[in-house]
């Protein structure tokens, strides 16, 4: 048999600067996935100190303006410190916030306060979201709209003035059932109803869109009056844009198919 049949094959070890780019590599990955976990970890911890202090506002003020009009208890809550978070947790907050409320039963008489400590809330962060863009030089034309979408669906009651003063960016989608008032006196902004709606809904309209998508039993007649800018799409259809009847809104109207008090 030949010598060179006994001899072990010869292992070649890679050259030292491949090792070490494939360590470099490796390296940098660990640091990309440590990184997304403590964004993540970040985010969840804004998120808990977030609801906490809403949770610890409302239970101290709840009471304070159940003898107070809207607008004096819109003010009243205005002035309170809420919390100033990324637009980007706007959404789990309030989600997470209104869960634990009614895990604790604590929303079972207060629709009308709640909607409106909501609404401020998203208005004060969507406002400070707003100026911080225009600070860094971008126009309000060219500024990204934030959506929330707001889950009331399991709550025990359908709460009023949602939207309230929805600013301009703020494109708020309802998903279940509102009480009185939704979306009045909108500055701007989008809010989709994903459901039923209550009485004097868009309010004092100055701005924005309000789609509605679930049934309504009958317009207030000031829904069309001359001084309400914004815009109504009901049914999928725009009926009523910056102080008028559109098109479609007058042929419906003129048929008497849009349901008036």
């Amino acid at each position: 048999m030949p010598k060179e049949s006994f001899e072990k094959p010869i292992k070649k070890e890679p050259p030292i600067e491949e090792m070490e780019k494939k360590l470099d590599k490796a390296e940098k990955m660990v640091e990309e996935v440590e990184e997304r976990w403590k964004d993540k970890i970040e985010e969840f911890e804004m998120v808990e100190k977030s609801v906490k202090e809403l949770k610890k506002l409302w239970e101290e003020n709840e009471k304070k303006f159940d003898t107070k009009n809207k607008y004096e208890a819109f003010s009243f809550l205005s002035s309170l410190p809420l919390p100033e978070v990324s637009p980007s947790l706007l959404e789990r907050i309030s989600n997470k916030f209104l869960k634990e409320l009614k895990e604790f039963g604590r929303i079972e008489y207060l629709e009308y306060g709640l909607g409106l400590f909501l609404s401020v809330f998203l208005k004060k962060n969507i406002e400070s979201y707003i100026s911080s863009q225009k600070e860094k030089g971008i126009k309000e034309e060219k500024i990204k709209p934030i959506e929330v979408h707001l889950k009331v669906k399991e709550l025990p009651i359908p709460l009023d003035c949602l939207g309230w003063q929805n600013p301009k960016k703020l494109h708020l989608i309802i998903e279940g059932n509102c009480g009185l008032e939704t979306g009045g006196e909108m500055r701007g902004g989008e809010i989709i109803i994903e459901g039923n709606c209550k009485d004097w809904t868009g309010l004092q309209m100055k701005s924005g869109e309000l789609n509605i998508k679930g049934e309504v039993k009958s317009f207030d007649e000031s829904a069309f009056y001359s001084t309400n800018q914004g815009t109504i799409i009901w049914k999928g259809i725009k009926i009523w844009e910056n102080g008028n009847w559109t098109k479609e809104g007058k042929e419906i109207w003129e048929r008497g198919e849009i349901p008036m008090k």
